[in-house]
């Protein structure tokens, strides 16, 4: 044992020979430097751990953002559910092959083939998923039947010997799209009997003092916003035809039929949209737009109110409208639903937040929220720190999904009465769960923020359970954006407002016509044709997607 300060300080004090006050002063002094400086360390050794704690803490943020941000570039964009093994698909081919062996086997002792021991007729086997058995055409594919043998029909070495049998070879061909000037040609006749000149009466066309045909505009928009070729690359396409017409004579073009020809039937359908609806999906992207003279983007928004109400067997056609938006605040949201009396289901973006609130122009609107959002905060989880509670989150959740599988196109009272039964239970287990175990994990931290996420918005999230017409997440109008991301990723941005007015009209449209299974570019192409014959404007019913003629119908 050391000894103390007081026995040191007597010890000196009992020495005759030394001065021991001024000795028990320099200790005194001597000590209260090192406690000084002892004080000093601890502090700064304080001051160190808690920064080390909070570059730790900003290393992880950090690596979270990193990995978060390499998933969004690089990685799936559908959320992995961590409970299911490894999907083997070299297995499932193996046992449907087993099965149709089986099937086969047990097919021929019902039918006693091949007892007679006459050869059985060679038939077709379908096709599987690994590519392998015959391709089945669809029958409106035209088949044109080509001879490749000699023209006499006879052996090429020339002994006359006949064709014994004609081997079938089947490939898919494509002609290149081809374009021509159509001149036509109006005659003026010299009428004898009233003595005048009598002309012949023009085709008609949208724009008639234009070179612009009904059908190349149909082609020109199609391709843009159907298939996300932008305008310079169909430039680049009519270059390599010997064709010199620009980009931005086709967008001009484009922007012309969008906010004249084409924006009546855009505001009846939007019309229809607003007050026909029971069940409404919406959600928002962003759209680089080009601001004049500096250089730069700013970025604007894409809203997408859809319905799509095959989910539960409801007997409306599906309709999408965008509305394009240069911010994404709450007023354009109260502004798209205003006077909307309807169930709308979104993700949980504040600019949401107010929605069926007493006194603001939504009041009539039922909000229901997205589970696939909220579990897409304990994938994230998950995937980055091994979490035990997330993956057992993810688990109750993916056996909602399950249920849902089952009733899948039901109508609303079987989809609801399902749930209650089956649904219903997992769902307080699931809330029993959170509860339980919110308490084991930061506030601060992603797993606790995601556990309060789910128990703040839990009225919205399970009010599935008592209205069979509600979904459980909405995959439906984000699958909506697809078309818009890839147009997005290659035109790069937008060059005025006109430009985004005419990028909702279209899509609306075409997207619209691909919902009810219509061809696009023939289906534009007869609404030009009617609309230039001066179709009136209370009879544009009619071409609205899902009042298109039968023979515009896709076939499958």
């Amino acid at each position: 044992m050391f000894d103390t300060i007081e026995q040191l300080e007597n010890d000196i004090l009992a020495a005759r020979d030394l001065d021991g006050a001024v000795l028990v002063r320099r200790l005194r002094e001597l000590w209260g430097e090192v406690i000084s400086e002892n004080e000093t360390l601890r502090e700064e050794a304080l001051k160190a751990s808690t920064l080390n704690k909070i570059l730790k803490s900003e290393v992880v943020r950090l690596k979270r953002q990193i990995a978060k941000l390499t998933k969004a570039q690089f990685g799936a964009k559908a959320d992995h559910n961590p409970n299911n093994a490894t999907y083997d698909r070299s297995s499932c081919v193996d046992d449907q092959k087993a099965k149709d062996a089986e099937n086969n086997a047990n097919g021929d002792k019902e039918n006693g083939q091949a007892s007679d021991g006459q050869p059985e007729a060679k038939e077709k086997r379908p096709r599987n998923t690994s590519g392998r058995g015959a391709r089945v055409w669809p029958e409106h594919i035209e088949k044109r039947r080509i001879y490749m043998g000699t023209e006499d029909r006879r052996c090429p070495c020339g002994c006359g010997g006949g064709i014994a049998e004609i081997e079938e070879n089947e490939t898919l061909e494509v002609i290149p799209a081809q374009y021509y000037v159509a001149v036509r040609e109006y005659p003026k006749y010299r009428c004898r009997l009233h003595d005048k000149i009598i002309g012949t009466i023009f085709e008609p066309r949208v724009f008639p003092k234009t070179t612009m045909s009904n059908t190349l505009m149909a082609n020109s928009i199609t391709m843009r916003f159907g298939w996300q070729l932008p305008w310079h690359r169909q430039e680049k396409i009519f270059l390599s035809k010997g064709i010199e017409l620009s980009r931005s004579t086709l967008m001009r073009w484009s922007h012309r039929l969008a906010n004249e020809a084409l924006l009546p039937i855009y505001q009846l359908m939007e019309q229809e949209l607003r007050t026909n609806s029971e069940r409404l999906f919406m959600d928002e992207t962003t759209l680089p737009m080009l601001q004049p003279g500096k250089g730069q983007t700013k970025t604007s928004y894409l809203y997408a109110l859809l319905r799509d109400d095959r989910s539960f067997s409801g007997n409306k056609p599906p309709v999408v409208i965008y509305y394009p938006r240069d911010t994404r605040a709450m007023r354009h949201i109260h502004d798209i639903l205003k006077g909307v009396s309807t169930i709308l289901q979104t993700d949980s973006y504040a600019g949401y937040g107010r929605l069926g609130r007493q006194g603001t122009p939504v009041e009539q609107i039922t909000p229901v929220k997205c589970w696939a959002h909220a579990r897409r905060n304990f994938t994230d989880e998950y995937e980055f720190n091994k979490t035990p509670d997330a993956k057992t989150v993810i688990r109750i959740i993916a056996e909602l999904y399950k249920e849902e599988e089952k009733i899948r196109g039901k109508p609303p009272l079987i989809r609801a009465a399902h749930r209650r039964q089956f649904s219903d239970p997992i769902l307080d287990r699931l809330r029993t769960f959170l509860i339980a175990h919110a308490d084991r994990h930061l506030s601060k931290s992603k797993m606790g923020q995601a556990i309060r996420y789910v128990l703040r918005q839990w009225s919205d999230l399970t009010r599935f359970v008592d209205d069979g017409r509600i979904d459980l997440d909405t995959n439906a109008v984000e699958r909506m954006f697809k078309p818009t991301v890839l147009l997005r990723k290659n035109a790069l941005f937008l060059g005025s407002d006109e430009g985004g007015e005419a990028w909702g009209i279209h899509s609306s449209i075409i997207e619209t016509c691909k919902l009810n299974a219509v061809k696009a570019e023939p289906y534009l192409k007869w609404v030009f044709d009617q609309i230039a014959m001066k179709l009136r404007r209370s009879e544009y019913e009619k071409l609205l997607p899902w009042n298109a003629p039968p023979e515009l119908r896709i076939k499958h």
